[in-house]
């Protein structure tokens, strides 16, 4: 799966598949193309791109003005915590958080991460239950097991999880 990367520059618009659509609407297409992006409560925005490497695609982080600066590693999802520092999730299920400087390794496995913008972050975990996976919550150690099951996530400002 192939996706353009907009922003909304002004107002509201709801989601809609024709570019000129869009653009009326006030979305800018950024350069590049991306499987998942992510932006943190402090505006910083990072995607995951569509060249493949071992582990996902390539990472890259907006540099705030006209293009994406590639940073190293992989994955296949990714969301920002508050900070701007992105926590992604690999191919082989593996959890890694940029620390500001490189990407370091999280315990646990996932398929899917959600950040709200008071820090909190969630997980769908790699373990089955029915057709969907666990859902965990961070707990700044290790992962809290929490009711429910889903395939994707996200975090509200507030740290209630959206599956």
């Amino acid at each position: 799966m192939r996706s353009w990367i907009w922003r909304l520059v002004t107002g509201l618009a709801s989601a809609c598949a024709a570019a000129a659509m869009a653009q009326s609407l006030g979305w800018s297409q950024l350069p590049g193309a991306a499987v998942d992006v992510g932006v943190g409560a402090n505006g910083t925005a990072w995607a995951i791109g569509t060249t493949p490497e071992i582990g996902g695609y390539a990472i890259y982080r907006w540099n705030g003005s006209n293009n994406w600066e590639k940073i190293p590693g992989s994955a296949l999802r990714i969301d920002v915590d508050p900070h701007g520092n992105a926590w992604v999730v690999t191919s082989g299920h593996a959890i890694f958080r940029y620390d500001g400087r490189q990407f370091v390794a999280v315990p646990g496995a996932a398929n899917d991460v959600g950040i709200g913008a008071d820090g909190s972050v969630w997980v769908i975990g790699n373990d089955a239950v029915g057709k969907d996976y666990g859902i965990y919550r961070w707990t700044g150690s290790t992962w809290a097991r929490m009711p429910g099951a889903a395939l994707r996530i996200d975090v509200d400002p507030h740290g209630m999880a959206w599956w």
